[in-house]
């Protein structure tokens, strides 16, 4: 049984989704730093701005969540699937993410932050 909105549901998975894209983020910009590239500071800056506003946003998030009375434990992972224990106003659920779906919405989220269209 599902106890939380489709708005809730949203806050939730954006909750899961931000740190996952801050490790992506932080890996590729240790690649970078790492890189020679002849001019790598328009790079990291992009990157770090990036970071930036995805902590913001992950803040923002915890922010209405608390504001919901909704609690997202750590995950556990599984061969294809990871596994969120969340509390929403004292109700337990179960929020299971197959991996896949984690990276491509990684991947979408990182193309709209990065202001980038796919066609």
């Amino acid at each position: 049984m599902q106890y939380g909105s489709e708005e809730e549901r949203s806050l939730i998975e954006k909750f899961v989704m931000y740190p996952i894209l801050l490790t992506v983020f932080n890996r590729d910009l240790q690649i970078i730093c790492g890189s020679p590239f002849k001019l790598r500071q328009p790079y990291v800056a992009l990157v770090e701005q990036i970071m930036n506003q995805i902590s913001k946003d992950l803040f923002d998030v915890r922010i209405e969540l608390r504001k919901r009375r909704i609690k997202v434990m750590d995950a556990r992972r599984e061969e294809d699937i990871t596994e969120y224990e969340i509390f929403i106003r004292g109700y337990r659920e179960i929020m299971r993410f197959p991996n896949i779906h984690l990276k491509n919405k990684a991947e979408t989220l990182m193309l709209s932050y990065l202001q980038v269209t796919v066609e």
